[in-house]
């Protein structure tokens, strides 16, 4: 949920800084540095000294900070595919990302790897270090051409790629997958905006993966100060307002896209495990008027015949729109307590907001407990900083404080018992502030207006230039620090150049527990409320899998949460554009992630929202949502609408065995759930930029419309055999470069099954739990060889502990299906009935422990129902003749 941003005198504030635009030009005029003694070898690497080139004159030094003269190069060869390079400050005064969960806890190497799938080389003077993959000695990281700049408030350092360089990934931005690398900026600070194209946006995730001659790797610059990632023609060039130089580089041997994800989420973290109601259908409404409104979309749902797994209740059940209280005109608390046990005795969900301001009012009993345990951030005077939210003057928790855990857990815990809530969002945590500085300080009672964007702009001017003169007042920099954190002399292109670091947000000079601006923890302030408050929930049911949907993420967040892409709009652009930012937060690890369905802002159109709910079904979280300002969108107002909403929720739960294999994959290796074809066909030139259609795991091809008045997709298909899912007639593809053209009437989403491939399958029903209770399927879609294999997870969907599950693995070949893996959980759905699709001889019977089968023809299948056989009892072998 969110505001329409102000931007509030900001060019002129931003002025201060210095600079105005991006500057993509390298710092040429600056010294560098050499390596200034022995070079050492450490329990896991190497430990290289340095100092700067020239110590006479001034030239090229003090750019934009203070220049630091001594510095310290870390390799840790920590693993055959990851290296580790930290470049940092001897004197370590520098601010780095906390090693702990509120930022990124790094392993431990005790020894350096052997056999690594990479070369360190580097240059005494001046230095400069390459990355090199022994496979094809391919230089996949190159600093020897550029300078080196560390300063204060300014790091910058460059690597050449090639001129035609294939990046995915830095974000958190909206735009294409494949990155521009002609002249392209991507800003990297957690802003509260509406998803602008090209714009730095909600999370912070300084990591790409390359694709170069068919072979992969990826680059993460662990720093979470603010920084600007410049792609231009032959380089990348990172220039950040803070930290140290510490990146991690992943190298796998088979050099898959794939590969660099395992490698990565070895690093950072493997995404969360949800729980199967998760993967179900999630609805929710920015302006639910009352309870009556929120009953009449979930009978709107039932009516329809349309699955409505989770209720979502935005901010609109608050009193005055403050956490863990309720509107008792509107959203009455017996009727919310009421709501919660009408979802669950239909086997349904529920979830509200929460977000982390909190309003000062003292009335107000959580913000009197949280002043009594002193977790809010502060100002550097050492009074309460205030900022402004939708409860009006608002505190802010700091995530670092020691008494934090014991507060947040108390408010989290106990609104989770009141209404005995299924799960979380947390929003409006990067934080965002409506107001610049401690706007609220003094003002405990007093309400500011509601929405200050909507006030005549000399009004907002002025209130602008009181805020920034009372901001000023306290100083540019907090005790102790001579840095100049409100306007750093480099300023980022945050908000496309136009905002200067405070701008709806807690004031950089704002201060956490032990002194530490806000400046040095501003882009992992979200991550550490996702870590902290899925601990509350842990606490609250030890054994359940907590679900948390958070808006501001950083490196490893999915790991605790999962994420929506955000405030986007009822468009088409905004359509296609939802497609690549899934496949970043899935590269990124965040695989629980999705788009609003049919947009937040503006006014969707009946064509558009029934695209979008097309392939927003299909997405790895699925949520329509949109705000109180535009028209309703429920799927089941338009015909056309509820038509393809059945349709394609129909696919998603009938694949519901295959998604949770898929997360279950995801949580132990770190694959993606969606996948672009790119990283599984690396090889495939063409794939590099196709990022409409998306692979589901390896054996599902979505093939979306997402084009204004298209009844047909230009479509690329991987070689081999594809079957259509509804009509299993086949499509031979000899030559993936080529497009087929497929038909995509309103209500149809194309999709087609990879021959080669074994999906488990359930029949569909409206709730996840009665599609869970029937049989499986077994789909068995045969390649051109006549042979497929597939997988199967089972467990019990929702705890955290599985003393036994089952992973069975599947293999069709020369008419025989074999079952072998691990089959410990005994209390799974028995397999009802196996099918085969392409099968170029005419089978007839099958026979399973001695007993015989006859086999149907059914929709271009060969069927064989009621197999009954226990997916519990182990090994099994079925005969197709």
């Amino acid at each position: 949920m969110r505001t329409v941003s102000h931007i509030l005198l900001a060019v002129a504030a931003f002025s201060l800084s210095g600079v105005l635009a991006a500057d993509y030009d390298v710092s040429s005029s600056a010294p560098g540095y050499r390596i200034d003694g022995r070079v050492s070898h450490t329990k896991s690497g190497l430990q290289i000294p340095l100092s700067l080139n020239s110590r006479r004159g001034s030239k090229g030094k003090d750019l934009y900070g203070k220049t630091i003269e001594d510095l310290v190069v870390d390799v840790d060869f920590e693993t055959a595919e990851r290296l580790h390079v930290k470049i940092y400050d001897k004197d370590e005064k520098q601010y780095l990302v906390p090693n702990d969960r509120t930022g990124l806890e790094r392993p431990k190497t005790k020894r350096p790897a052997k056999k690594t799938n990479y070369e360190f080389k580097y240059t005494s003077r001046p230095f400069g270090f390459q990355v090199i993959r022994k496979a094809d000695k391919e230089v996949i990281f190159d600093t020897t051409d550029y300078p080196l700049v560390f300063e204060d408030q300014y790091l910058e350092l460059t690597t050449a790629v090639p001129d035609d360089a294939n990046i995915y990934g830095v974000g958190e931005t909206t735009a294409p997958f494949k990155r521009d690398n002609i002249q392209n900026v991507t800003t990297i600070f957690a802003r509260d905006a509406g998803t602008p194209f090209y714009e730095n946006i909600y999370g912070s995730h300084p990591y790409y993966n390359e694709i170069r001659n068919g072979k992969a790797h990826g680059a993460l610059l662990l720093n979470a100060h603010g920084m600007d990632v410049f792609f231009a023609e032959g380089r990348i060039t990172y220039k950040v307002i803070g930290g140290v130089l510490e990146y991690y580089f992943f190298v796998p041997k088979d050099g898959k896209p794939n590969a660099v994800l395992e490698a990565y989420t070895d690093l950072v973290g493997k995404p969360f495990m949800p729980a199967l109601w998760m993967l179900g259908w999630h609805h929710c409404r920015y302006g639910f008027r009352n309870m009556e409104h929120v009953h009449w979309t979930i009978d709107g749902y039932k009516e329809a015949n349309i699955p409505l797994e989770t209720i979502w209740i935005d901010i609109d059940y608050m009193d005055r729109m403050k956490d863990f209280t309720f509107d008792e005109i509107n959203f009455p608390q017996e009727e919310m307590i009421a709501l919660s046990k009408q979802m669950h005795a239909n086997n349904q969900r529920m979830i509200t907001m929460v977000d982390p301001a909190l309003s000062t009012n003292d009335s107000y009993a959580p913000y009197e407990r949280g002043h009594e345990l002193d977790v809010f951030m502060k100002n550097p005077d050492g009074s309460e900083f205030v900022g402004q939210v939708w409860p009006g003057y608002t505190v802010f928790p700091d995530w670092w404080h020691p008494n934090v855990t014991e507060f947040w857990d108390y408010e989290i815990i106990e609104w989770m018992k009141l209404l005995d809530l299924d799960g979380l969002w947390i929003d409006m945590n990067e934080p965002a502030s409506f107001c610049l500085g401690s706007c609220g300080s003094g003002k405990a009672n007093i309400a500011p207006p509601l929405e200050p964007w909507s006030l005549p702009q000399e009004e907002q001017d002025r209130i602008h230039a009181e805020q920034t003169a009372a901001l000023e007042a306290m100083g540019t920099g907090v005790p102790g620090d001579t840095r100049n954190l409100l306007y750093p002399k480099y300023a980022i292109n945050n908000g496309g150049g136009t905002l200067n670091l405070s701008e709806k947000t807690a004031a950089m000079t704002s201060l956490h527990y032990g002194g530490v601006p806000h400046y040095d923890l501003h882009n992992v302030y979200g991550h550490a409320e996702c870590s902290i408050t899925r601990d509350s929930l842990l606490k609250y049911k030890p054994d359940e899998r907590p679900f948390i949907l958070s808006r501001s993420s950083f490196v490893g967040s999915g790991h605790y949460v999962g994420h929506w892409t955000g405030d986007n709009h009822s468009t088409w652009a905004k359509l296609k554009s939802s497609i690549s930012e899934i496949f970043n937060m899935q590269m990124f690890g965040i695989t629980y992630s999705g788009a609003d369905v049919c947009g937040f802002f503006d006014n969707a159109t009946e064509p558009l929202c029934t695209r979008w709910m097309e392939i927003g079904a299909m997405y790895p979280f699925a949520r329509n949502h949109n705000t109180k300002v535009a028209s309703d969108q429920d799927p089941f107002i338009w015909e056309s609408t509820a038509e393809a909403s059945r349709n394609a929720l129909a696919v998603r739960y009938a694949l519901l065995p295959y998604y949770y294999t898929l997360y279950e994959e995801a949580h132990r290796v770190g694959h993606g759930v969606w996948r672009p074809l790119i990283f599984e066909y690396p090889e495939v030139e063409s794939f590099l930029v196709n990022d409409e259609q998306v692979l589901v795991g390896t054996d599902i091809l979505l093939s979306p419309v997402v084009y204004e008045n298209a009844t047909t997709v230009d479509a690329q298909f991987p070689e081999g055999v594809w079957y259509d899912w509804y009509t299993y007639e086949p499509l031979v593809s000899t030559n993936p470069d080529e497009k087929v053209t497929i038909d995509a009437p309103l209500t149809h989403l194309p999709v087609h099954i990879r021959g080669g491939g074994i999906l488990p399958l359930k029949t569909p029903e409206m709730l996840v739990v009665d599609t869970y209770a029937s049989p499986y399927t077994l789909l068995i879609a045969l390649d051109q060889d006549g042979e497929a294999e597939g997988r199967l997870y089972i467990d019990d969907l929702h705890s955290i502990k599985q003393p036994k599950t089952s992973d069975i693995k599947f293999s069709y070949k020369r008419g025989v299906l074999t079952a072998k893996g691990k089959f410990g959980y005994k209390n799974a759905e028995k397999l009802g009935s196996i099918k085969i699709i392409g099968a170029e001889k005419e089978l007839t019977t099958a026979s399973y422990k001695g007993k015989k089968f006859d086999l149907t023809s059914e929709d271009g299948a060969i069927v064989l129902d009621g197999a009954e056989i226990d997916l519990g009892s182990g090994p099994f072998v079925v005969k197709f003749h």
